[in-house]
């Protein structure tokens, strides 16, 4: 494969060699290398190729709305990167899935299994701020509090300009056959530059109704108050998202 150079770009068939266009830049490759997408559907040697079409088309819906799912706790940051990394977790999940046949195994068995919340647990949703806080903290399931202790305003990472640290944490309900989704969240926890303490927890009112797995989810931001406001500064170091997989479903 070689890109196109000149003032003129062709593109079709000549002389043994393709010429086209491969996101946007003028392309050429020798005619003949490639499958075609008749060969992909029908040819027995295209088996494992369409096993995992099948399986990543599944992935890729659930990813789809999953990210929606976790709107309320991503808004105002924007990473490029966001949608294929959260892919590729939902694809590393479903091969957990050791059960069902390949081309039909599922995110939903993948995460069942023993490790399945623990791979949604340590990905890095937001990788400028892998760690929410440069301490312990932890999601309490049965009590569906958040703690954070041995907590240190000045090891909180605040950005410059920053006044206010906010604090979101929710549980979501997310079913993986149906991609239906509902939400908890608690009352958001504003932590000033001068807060003292070090300790505090938030605590979430109830589960999220209907059916599915639960994933807690926590959020920090900053805010520079402006005239009694509080505008989110933007900066990617100060913002940061985990999440917890529960085991009990």
């Amino acid at each position: 494969m070689a890109k196109q150079k000149g003032v003129v770009f062709f593109e079709g068939t000549l002389g043994g060699i393709n010429f086209y266009y491969r996101k946007g830049v003028p392309t050429a490759r020798r005619a003949g290398g490639g499958f075609s997408a008749k060969a992909i559907k029908t040819s027995s040697n295209m088996v494992r190729v369409r096993e995992s079409n099948s399986e990543f088309a599944l992935c890729s819906v659930i990813n789809k709305h999953f990210k929606l799912a976790l709107k309320p706790f991503m808004n105002g940051y924007k990473d490029g990167t966001f949608h294929y990394r959260l892919m590729r977790l939902f694809l590393s999940i479903k091969d957990l899935d050791v059960t069902s046949e390949r081309g039909q195994r599922t995110v939903g068995i993948g995460y069942a299994t023993e490790y399945g919340p623990r791979v949604l647990s340590d990905f890095v949703v937001t990788p400028e701020r892998p760690q929410l806080f440069s301490c312990s903290y932890a999601f309490d399931w049965d009590a569906l509090r958040l703690d954070v202790r041995n907590f240190s305003i000045a090891a909180a990472k605040f950005p410059k300009g920053a006044d206010v640290m906010e604090v979101v944490v929710g549980v979501l309900r997310f079913d993986f056959e149906t991609c239906t989704y509902t939400s908890v969240m608690a009352d958001a926890l504003y932590v000033p530059r001068d807060f003292e303490a070090s300790s505090f927890s938030i605590t979430v009112d109830g589960l999220p109704e209907g059916n599915g797995v639960l994933v807690a989810v926590a959020r920090v931001a900053f805010y520079q108050q402006v005239n009694g406001g509080l505008f989110l500064l933007s900066g990617a170091a100060g913002f940061g998202v985990a999440m917890f997989g529960c085991y009990d479903v």
